[in-house]
């Protein structure tokens, strides 16, 4: 943990520097071209030694934090596993949750979705530029840090793709007149020209084990593994709804299928049982189950920010100390909730075990769990290291280090095992494979295992497998983007799930068209340059 804490201050001190690159390649100002940030470092002599360009590339690993938030926002509110009330009142949130078109062109989430994500392209950017130019003593390491700088801007790249469309991309940085001249490129070029060229590199240069230029190992950053797994998953996402290349589908169970055996060898990543499972939420395990997760610690500003975002209000002081009020009103959706506190008959228990990581099973007032009765007010609590799920699961309190809503040291998984299992399941059908990868996941949660499905049967049960499992972790709208079931399912959420009075939430089914798969470009890029770029349709 000490090394992370380290690490950021070091970040702090060149952010200024990487800031006025993004500035240069993304935003409208002018008005700061020409002025050299008095507290940032000359990019043009910072990039001379080994010991700079490693603290750049945990400068561009420090890019990643603010991005679990907008896969919380913009991928699980936008799907049908978060129902967000908010009485109806328009903000960016229900802007998000409700598919307001005229809202979104101007929503504060989006905006700041598009910058982070180009903040990380930048820097991705500049240290490629500059590592070229500087010597190291180990040729490898050198190409390592190359191919951890291009995995992130892959990474970056894919989610921008996947949120927005046809886009701006670069692979160097740029100087002000081309940033301010660079068109928007067709979605499909971005992944076949950057986005598998660069993971590509990343799976042949990237080892078991991260190494720094010093020899020393470092868990936190990715790994020949974690690069599998993503080109895998990009592969797949190429195959489906809009890139629609079916033949990329083989290509992505052979990675996948890599990933898997290599755990399995290895030993890592899978939580054998369901105490495991539940332990893995737990900041004491970082880096521990997880192929790729982004880093955080207790500290001000350093912890998960997406924590407070799952948290709908006020939860009360046995669950946490901290008010982590934010505005919203996000509950899970009730088709969901009602799979997880389903209970057996004879026992009384829940079927599902994965219940008591996923949502919260006790009111604020922490009634016992026989009384449970769901009331709409279910949230999730996988990110929620609350005073409840510590002490139930053997750990001290740390309610007193949550200074504010800021401090939340959960690490976000990018890449798990089981997300790379129902990939390759989705990839290969009702194989023997196929079950396997489904039924080791359900035995684990206490489910029966599924048998003898026809083909969509048995893509069905793996969606629904994936709802389950990787629930709050930002998949759950691109799933839905990628096999192209979206506006069925979320125009039926909308209507099912309606319970007032004027049948306003129904209403928003109307909302859930074709074009809506694409967030806007954010208004703000549009008047950069008049006819720069063209909006996405439907808004």
């Amino acid at each position: 943990m000490e090394t992370i804490k380290i690490n950021r201050r070091v970040w702090r001190m060149i952010s200024a520097s990487f800031s006025m690159i993004g500035c240069l390649l993304f935003t409208s100002c002018s008005d700061y071209l020409d002025v050299e940030p008095t507290n940032s470092i000359r990019t043009n002599t910072f990039y001379s030694t080994e010991s700079q360009i490693d603290r750049a590339l945990t400068g561009l690993y420090g890019n990643l934090k603010p991005l679990p938030q907008y896969m919380f926002t913009m991928s699980e509110m936008r799907s049908d596993n978060i129902w967000i009330t908010a009485d109806v009142k328009q903000n960016d949130y229900v802007d998000i949750a409700t598919f307001n078109a005229n809202g979104l062109l101007t929503d504060n989430i989006v905006k700041n979705c598009w910058a982070a994500y180009y903040a990380c392209v930048a820097a991705a950017n500049t240290l490629l530029d500059k590592i070229e130019n500087v010597e190291f003593e180990d040729n490898a390491v050198k190409e390592q840090y190359k191919a951890e700088a291009r995995f992130i801007r892959a990474l970056a790249y894919f989610d921008l793709v996947r949120f927005f469309g046809n886009i701006p991309a670069a692979t160097h940085a740029l100087t002000t007149e081309e940033a301010f001249s660079l068109q928007q490129s067709p979605a499909k070029d971005i992944y076949e020209q950057i986005i598998v060229p660069d993971l590509q590199f990343a799976v042949g240069n990237l080892a078991e084990t991260a190494v720094d230029f010093l020899g020393a190992t470092h868990s936190e950053r990715v790994t020949k593994i974690a690069a599998q797994a993503l080109l895998g998953k990009v592969y797949l996402t190429m195959a489906g709804f809009p890139i629609n290349q079916t033949e990329k589908k083989a290509e992505a169970a052979t990675l996948l299928k890599a990933v898997i055996d290599a755990a399995a060898v290895n030993g890592k990543y899978w939580a054998s049982t369901i105490e495991d499972w539940n332990h893995m939420w737990i900041h004491e395990n970082d880096n521990k189950f997880f192929i790729f997760e982004i880093q955080y610690i207790a500290e001000k500003n350093e912890g998960n920010p997406m924590v407070c975002l799952s948290v709908p209000s006020n939860p009360g002081t046995d669950w946490c100390a901290r008010s982590l009020v934010t505005g919203t009103h996000v509950y899970i959706e009730k088709g969901l909730q009602n799979h997880f506190i389903e209970r057996n008959d004879t026992t009384n228990e829940y079927i599902d075990r994965r219940i008591g990581g996923t949502m919260n099973i006790r009111t604020s007032k922490g009634e016992d769990n026989e009384d449970f009765t769901p009331t709409g007010n279910t949230f999730y609590v996988k990110f929620f290291e609350n005073k409840l799920k510590r002490a139930e699961l053997g750990y001290t309190d740390m309610d007193a280090t949550i200074v504010d809503r800021s401090y939340w040291p959960q690490n976000y998984p990018v890449i798990r095992l089981e997300d790379v299992m129902l990939l390759y399941a989705e990839c290969v059908g009702t194989t023997e494979e196929g079950y396997e990868m489904v039924n080791k996941i359900r035995r684990r949660a206490g489910l029966e295992e599924i048998d003898e499905l026809s083909a969509d049967e048995f893509q069905e049960a793996v969606a629904n497998e994936r709802r389950y499992e990787l629930a709050e972790e930002g998949h759950r709208w691109f799933d839905l983007v990628r096999q192209n079931k979206y506006v069925e399912t979320l125009k039926n959420m909308f209507i099912n799930d309606d319970n007032t009075v004027n049948g306003t939430y129904a209403a928003f089914a109307s909302r859930v068209t074709a074009d809506m798969y694409l967030y806007p470009i954010p208004q703000s890029q549009i008047e950069v340059r008049e006819g720069l770029y063209q909006q996405n349709p439907g808004y």
